[in-house]
């Protein structure tokens, strides 16, 4: 890929199209140069920009508007156009626009607006079609062959970023090299081999906490041959000692065995007791019926003599209800007689006063219409002069309603616009929550997948129940254990951090002594040197420099040394004798630890699982000793919990159908989120450009107005209207006054008129309702004295209450003469039955089979219980024997290719990005060595060093040719760095060139980093970037220092003033 021609319109400085055409220059190597920020940089952001998108590297991100230049008008139309060359004769032209705002050319905010116009692309082909748009982007790539990344480090070398990785440890170097070669298909080997080892780690635990659990749930009868022995056993595999249940479960099996016979013998006494205790219950019962007829018929005869004795008494309340009824019904009569006796007098009061008010009602109708007429003529007087006045004002008043109904439209316009924005993001936030919906339904369906599994554990939640408080004192004991093994670690770490202390006193005590006699040693031999004759330890006959002998006085002798070397070595050996104690006691102490949390955790959750009401103290107790007690309190609440356990699983069952149901749906509803957040992106694109139109309109309307203020306009019309508002209430109320003057006279004569038609209808209904109450009070024969004072006694209710106790009493007699009579009947002359002794025989033989019943219930349990765990725990223990033979295999493999060996931490990745590394060298050095005149070339650290303590796989170093020896690369000047960064670069480019299959990349560009150079390395370095020019390679330097433009003939010229940036071709 060779650039022809580039071609940039309204983009970043760049404001007026401006074209590039690189076959302008006659050399491959050329110098882009122009002051800081004149645009030098972004031509290759526009190259970029064009082929992949995005004109950035990946932490300073440009795209869309931000690319938009500010330099030309808004409805100009940015893009960047880009001719490149693929081999000899096939061109490709590719043409981006960039995501850009566009002001609107219509509508409320015409030219004043802006919308966002979405970017695009086009690729022409060598023989002139285009190629289909939205599968541009993918041929690009298949042209290039790079990525964007891979493109940025082969086609952009910049100073800083290749200085960065130059001195960059090996691990931050690996993730460069893992995105440039695509090595991380080996980091993900080993990530997926520790992925399955740790997942077989937790498969034997899981196991190993299984056989745990499953070994406290064996019952083991106390009076069982063998059972110290297998509680021995039981009591070690809760430990964790797995091993036993080889031993363990043989013995189980001869249990289960001894256990079915007992449960046949427990069944046939059980059979037998129930045959004894039915008889007992049957004699019992009739018993019991016969004491009830006796009862029965003793209660009847008492109820009999009590009506006898009451008969007298209801006669005589027979005789006062009917009193009282009659007196009543006279009462009616009387009380509708005096109504109407009253109402005859009302009516002639209320026409007498009507008359006397007539004459004075006819006087006030008259006065008040004469006065409702004057108040009309000034009413219409200031009607008529608010008219003139708000003629004068109207079109004021209009120009300021105009303006508030713009100021309203505009409001609306801005609520519409946050209401469509805030669409936007709830649209956005619901296609989300569907998200969130799908995936908790998802977590939620699988949670309910092992349905089945909870309803097999809620079965065997009865007898579990039993063993949680010898599960929750056995804890307390191994949590006692830990503390133990925890205080023997800090006594062995005390003792370790003593003696490395003492061995690094004596070791530096002991190198001290050996340098001064190896010192003094050497000067003996060097004191009989003679020239010419050879040395007794090296052989060579001249002795240029030989040692001098020291002044020290030795005060000790060569035993001594020796001594001093033997306690240092007994030290050495005490202290790994102690860090292997040490950390064998903390490893220890963290497995029983770690076993003891995780076995204290299960049963933690088992109880707080319960949600008896009490689990709280559970679930918020340290885990400790202390424990214990707030588990035994949840105890006694599980049993209750168990049956409405039983429920939830049900509804739970019915809620993962229905999860499925709705999982079915989602695709439909998250199809509808997509379509309604389109609906409301482009809404909020219409209520912007609404928005910016109400605004200019309003302006335009504010600046046509005549008056200071709408206060001003509106003063005179406030008053005219407030003189005509007042005129008119007078008249208002001058015309109420008088229309209801007129209603009084004529509501007046109304009620006369009535008054006098009504009264002689009245005093005949008077009369007939006195007669009426007359002919009663003869019917009854009962004087108008007698029945008022017996309804001053009695209440009309009395009588009913009174009946009712007749009725009652008639009753209860014709029901107690039954019962007498159906009890006798029943007995038949029977005797009263011993009740007590037929009870008594009945619960004894109720007793004897409630405990038979105990007794087979609990051996079948315990028989149940013991052969389920039986041959769950056979299928564990060959379970537990593959996946350990399995993960043997894992941990030998992971270890050794994740770096995790003693003496070799370097990974997988590292050794494969090694190879690659090794080739990037080479080809730098040959770049490096003439840069450096013959002096440096850059080296990895060898193999053997590169895994010694920590990975250092990727490490560089420099080789000095003239002093013979390496040193790190951080020790470099900035002159040599630069050129080391730059020969670095250009290696990497190679060898991600020759790594992408068919690329072919003649096009480089160098950003700055020439400054720190002296003269000689300057022309060093631009020596071999001509030389890299020198085939097909187009290279461009992008600099501002000046000796650079002598030494390269070729130019493109960046500038920049108020209009953007502007290039011109400076050839020589």
């Amino acid at each position: 890929m060779r650039p022809r021609k580039l071609t940039m319109q309204a983009f970043g400085s760049y404001g007026k199209k401006t074209e590039i055409d690189f076959q302008k220059a006659e050399q491959n190597l050329f110098l882009i140069t122009g002051d800081t920020g004149a645009g030098k940089t972004t031509i290759f952001d526009a190259i970029v920009f064009a082929l992949y998108g995005e004109a950035s590297s990946g932490l300073n991100k440009k795209e869309g508007v931000v690319l938009q230049s500010q330099y030309v008008e808004m409805n100009v139309e940015p893009f960047v156009e880009l001719t490149f060359s693929e081999g000899k004769n096939e061109f490709y032209t590719v043409r981006r626009v960039p995501r850009h705002l566009k002001l609107l050319t219509r509508g409320a905010g015409k030219n004043t607006a802006t919308r966002e116009v979405p970017g695009s692309v086009s690729l022409v082909m060598p023989d002139g079609t285009e190629y289909p748009a939205k599968e541009s982007d993918k041929k690009l790539g298949e042209i290039v062959g790079l990525t964007k990344n891979q493109f940025m480090q082969v086609a952009m070398i910049a100073q800083g970023e290749f200085m960065e990785l130059l001195r960059a440890k090996s691990d931050d170097k690996k993730v460069i090299f893992r995105k440039l070669f695509n090595t991380e298909l080996y980091q993900d080997i080993v990530e997926e081999l520790m992925n399955r080892k740790r997942g077989l780690e937790k498969e034997i635990a899981q196991i190993r906490t299984v056989c745990q659990t499953e070994a406290a749930h064996v019952v083991i009868p106390p009076e069982y041959e063998k059972a110290r022995e297998l509680e021995t056993m039981k009591k070690q595999i809760r430990d964790g000692e797995i091993v036993v249940m080889e031993q363990f479960l043989p013995e189980l099996e001869m249990l289960c065995e001894t256990m079915k016979n007992e449960e046949k013998e427990a069944l046939k006494e059980l059979e037998k007791a129930s045959l004894i205790r039915d008889k007992k219950r049957d004699i019992c019962t009739n018993a019991h019926q016969l004491q009830e007829l006796f009862a029965q018929k003793k209660a009847a005869q008492e109820a009999i003599k009590e009506c006898q004795e009451t008969e007298t008494d209801i006669k005589e309340k027979e005789l006062l209800a009917g009193q009282i009824r009659c007196a009543y019904e006279i009462k009616g009569e009387y009380i509708r007689y005096q109504d109407a006796e009253k109402s005859v007098k009302n009516g002639e009061n209320a026409l007498n006063d009507q008359v006397i008010r007539m004459p004075k009602l006819e006087e006030a109708a008259r006065s008040d219409a004469q006065a409702e007429k004057a108040a009309k003529e000034q009413a219409d007087q200031e009607l008529k002069n608010f008219t003139e006045v708000t003629q004068r004002v109207k079109k004021e008043l209009e120009l300021y309603a105009k303006i508030e109904q713009v100021q309203e439209e505009k409001k609306k316009n801005q609520v519409i616009l946050e209401k469509a924005q805030d669409t936007v993001k709830k649209t956005k936030a619901a296609g989300e929550e569907l998200e969130r919906k799908e995936e908790k339904w998802r977590e939620q369906a699988e949670k309910l997948s092992d349905l089945k599994v909870r309803l097999a554990v809620w079965q065997g939640k009865m007898q579990e129940n039993e063993k949680l408080e010898a599960d929750a004192l056995e804890m307390k004991k191994n949590w006692e254990r830990a503390v133990q093994l925890q205080e023997k670690t800090q006594e062995l770490k005390l003792a370790y951090a003593k003696t490395s202390q003492s061995y690094e006193s004596k070791n530096q005590k002991y190198e001290s002594m050996r340098r001064i006699f190896l010192d003094e040693q050497a000067g003996f031999l060097a004191k009989e040197l003679v020239q010419g004759k050879p040395c007794p330890v090296c052989g060579a006959l001249e002795h240029p420099h030989p040692c001098s002998k020291t002044s020290i006085h030795l005060d000790f002798t060569k035993e001594d040394l020796e001594l001093l070397e033997k306690e240092v070595s007994q030290l050495r050996n005490s202290q790994a004798q102690l860090s292997v104690e040490a950390r064998s006691a903390a490893d220890l102490a963290a497995e029983l630890e770690q076993a003891w949390k995780d076995a204290l955790i299960k049963l933690r959750t088992r109880i707080t699982g319960m949600e008896c009401g009490q689990d709280e103290a559970v679930r918020s107790a340290d885990l400790n000793g202390q424990l214990t007690q707030e588990i035994l309190s949840v105890l006694a609440v599980q049993k209750v919990k168990l049956q409405e356990e039983h429920i939830i699983l049900q509804k739970a069952e019915k809620k993962y159908a229905a999860l499925q149901d709705a999982l079915g749906q989602m695709d439909e509803a998250k199809a509808r989120a997509r379509a309604a957040m389109e609906e409301a992106t482009g809404k909020l694109t219409d209520a912007a450009a609404a928005a910016n139109g109400s605004q200019v309109l309003l302006e335009e309307l504010c600046n046509s107005r005549t008056y200071a203020s709408k206060a001003a306009a509106s003063a005179d019309c406030q008053k005219a209207k407030a003189a005509k508002e007042h005129a008119g209430i007078i008249y208002k109320e001058a015309q109420e006054k008088a229309a209801a003057s007129v209603k009084a006279f004529h509501n007046c004569q109304t009620l006369i008129h009535r008054y006098q038609s009504e009264l002689p209808e009245q005093k005949e209904l008077c009369e007939n309702r006195k007669r009426a109450y007359l002919e009663l009070l003869k019917k009854k024969g009962i004087a108008e004295k007698q029945w008022k004072e017996v309804c001053e006694n009695y209440s009309s209710s009395d009588a009913d209450q009174l009946q009712e106790q007749i009725d009652s009493w008639k009753q209860k007699k014709i029901a107690s003469q039954a019962s007498k009579e159906s009890a006798e009947k029943a007995i038949q002359g029977r005797e009263m039955p011993d009740l007590d002794k037929a009870q008594e025989e009945m619960e004894q033989a109720q007793l004897v089979l409630t405990q038979a019943q105990e007794k087979r219930n609990l051996c079948k349990e315990q028989y149940k219980t013991d052969r389920e765990v039986c041959n769950r725990l056979g299928l564990r223990i060959q379970e537990r024997g593959r996946i350990i033979e399995k993960h043997a295999r894992l941990e030998n493999l992971y270890r050794l290719l994740s770096g995790n060996v003693s003496g070799n931490r370097m990974d997988l990745e590292t050794f494969v990005q090694r190879y690659y590394l090794e080739k990037i060298l080479y080809a730098a050095n040959r770049r490096f060595f003439h840069m450096s005149a013959g002096q440096f070339e850059l080296r990895m650290v060898d193999a053997q060093n590169a895994g010694k303590g920590k990975n250092r796989g990727l490490d560089l170093m420099v080789y000095s040719n003239v002093t013979g020896k390496e040193r790190e690369v951080r020790t470099l000047s900035g002159g040599e760095s630069f050129m080391a960064a730059l020969a670095l670069a250009l290696g990497m480019a190679d060898q991600i060139q020759e790594s992408s299959a068919a690329v072919n990349l003649d096009v480089m560009f160098v950003d700055e980093g020439f400054g720190s150079l002296d003269e000689h390395s300057r022309e060093q370095a631009v020596k071999v970037l001509q030389e890299l020019a020198g085939g097909r390679k187009l290279i461009g330097i992008i600099s501002h220092v000046t000796e650079l433009k002598q030494e390269i003939e070729d130019q493109l010229l960046v500038s920049k003033d108020e209009k953007g940036s502007h290039v011109k071709w400076q050839i020589s």
